[in-house]
């Protein structure tokens, strides 16, 4: 004789429950279109530059935060969770001049909270960089490199910023 299927004990989620969700669906989406931005451009700077950027990861591999990083993008399976669905849109922002300053400037404040002799350098300063043009980026691929990738990314994306940065700070008389 076959059972019976007993009606479900979860109770109905209330409205505000699903608003919460949409929110959670909504910012899920948005980080998952930042990671493969990342990873596009890591891609697209691997193809590029091959040699250069086996140098990099060699050097980075060495690190204690790119290798908790590793263990977190592994734990946490973002590389299904990057690759699950059709690709998301590339976000053109991510990493661009505005976000690498605000990083830096919550960094430094950081710093100061555990060494009162820090001084921050960025306050005041300006740098004009141009967005990331991300024409053509290559698209994902499931594998043991897509951590790589998107710490590839976020080089790509940073290292141009950095270098005006420092041209800036010298300028000032500051040495980094």
């Amino acid at each position: 004789m076959p059972r019976k299927k007993r009606p479900s004990r979860r109770p109905k989620l209330a409205p505000e429950d699903l608003i919460l969700l949409a929110s959670v669906r909504r910012g899920n989406e948005w980080l998952r279109a930042v990671l493969c931005t990342l990873a596009r451009r890591g891609v697209a700077f691997r193809d590029a530059h091959p040699e250069r950027a086996g140098a990099l990861l060699d050097v980075l591999a060495t690190l204690p935060l790119f290798k908790g990083g590793h263990f977190l993008f592994d734990l946490m399976e973002w590389e299904d969770f990057m690759l699950d669905g059709p690709a998301p849109p590339i976000v053109p922002t991510v990493l661009d001049a505005a976000a690498l300053f605000r990083i830096a400037a919550f960094l430094e404040r950081t710093k100061t909270f555990f060494d009162g002799g820090v001084v921050p350098e960025l306050s005041g300063l300006q740098v004009a960089s141009g967005a990331m043009t991300d024409v053509d980026l290559p698209p994902l691929e499931a594998g043991f490199y897509l951590y790589q990738d998107v710490v590839l990314g976020v080089f790509t994306s940073a290292a141009p910023l950095l270098a005006a940065v420092r041209q800036e700070l010298e300028k000032h008389g500051i040495r980094r």
